[in-house]
């Protein structure tokens, strides 16, 4: 339907949006790219990083509660919390990050940060992986943890050293968790709104914009509620063909 304010008539038009959204609207595909960028850096980042944290913490370190708390701590805040801080700290004038590189004398450094077209998308992939890199490393560590002492006892019984113990056998035995870790993240990746929305509400010149913040600004912003529901369908099948063959996987592997 095409409807373009609130009420309960409207013209039929068949898949008039989606040919729209698909051939006739630069901003989608502008959108649509920058949303698969995000969620290729984010997850490309934040599970090899959680593997090597979740690594760490499996040795014996002096303090391993408090770094296991430490790389925990950014999933508990709140996405505006955590929006409002990295504002603050990406800001080109006064935020820490400048002000850091400054101080050391390396003000030839500095960047305009999310203020820049060029960056604005980058420095939210920054954010989200700071966010979830902890919930990754906890997957993983747990997943680390399940491996049989056994296992690896008989490993170094045959002459093999820490490299090979983890590259031949505990890395390998995190195939599930890499699975569930993929899947948990692109959807979290597609569906990123508000972390876009108070860092660089899409800007600069939608340099950032993603395909739920380009929903909420044409769905509430220009009326064309037709439009919107088109993009939420299809951030809706993107979801679908990546989750789906997840569960195929899962269902095919319980009637083994």
């Amino acid at each position: 339907m095409d409807w373009k304010d609130v009420g309960f008539s409207g013209n039929y038009i068949g898949l008039g949006n989606y040919i729209t959204l698909f051939t006739k609207d630069v901003t989608f595909k502008t959108t649509l790219l920058n949303t698969l960028k995000l969620s290729a850096i984010f997850v490309g980042v934040t599970i090899p990083l959680g593997l090597m944290l979740a690594i760490l913490l499996d040795f014996e370190i002096v303090a391993k509660k408090f770094f296991r708390l430490i790389f925990l701590l950014p999933l508990s805040f709140s996405f505006v919390a955590s929006a409002s801080m990295w504002v603050w700290m990406f800001s080109p004038q006064v935020g820490v990050i400048n002000s850091l590189l400054k101080l050391v004398g390396l003000q030839s450094y500095t960047q305009p940060w999310i203020t820049s077209s060029t960056q604005s998308l980058f420095c939210i992939a920054i954010v989200y992986i700071w966010q979830f890199s902890g919930f990754s490393t906890l997957v993983y560590y747990a997943g680390i943890s399940g491996v049989p002492d056994d296992i690896r006892e008989a490993a170094r019984i045959d002459g093999a050293n820490k490299f090979q113990e983890y590259s031949k056998i505990v890395i390998p035995m995190q195939k599930p968790a890499t699975l569930t870790m993929l899947v948990i993240l692109l959807m979290y990746s597609l569906k990123v709104f508000d972390l876009v929305y108070l860092l660089t509400g899409g800007g600069p010149g939608r340099s950032s914009e993603v395909l739920s913040t380009l929903m909420y600004e044409v769905t509430f912003n220009r009326n064309l509620f037709g439009q919107g529901a088109a993009i939420g369908i299809v951030m809706f099948v993107i979801s679908m063909i990546i989750i789906l063959p997840f569960f195929i996987r899962k269902r095919a592997s319980y009637y083994e």
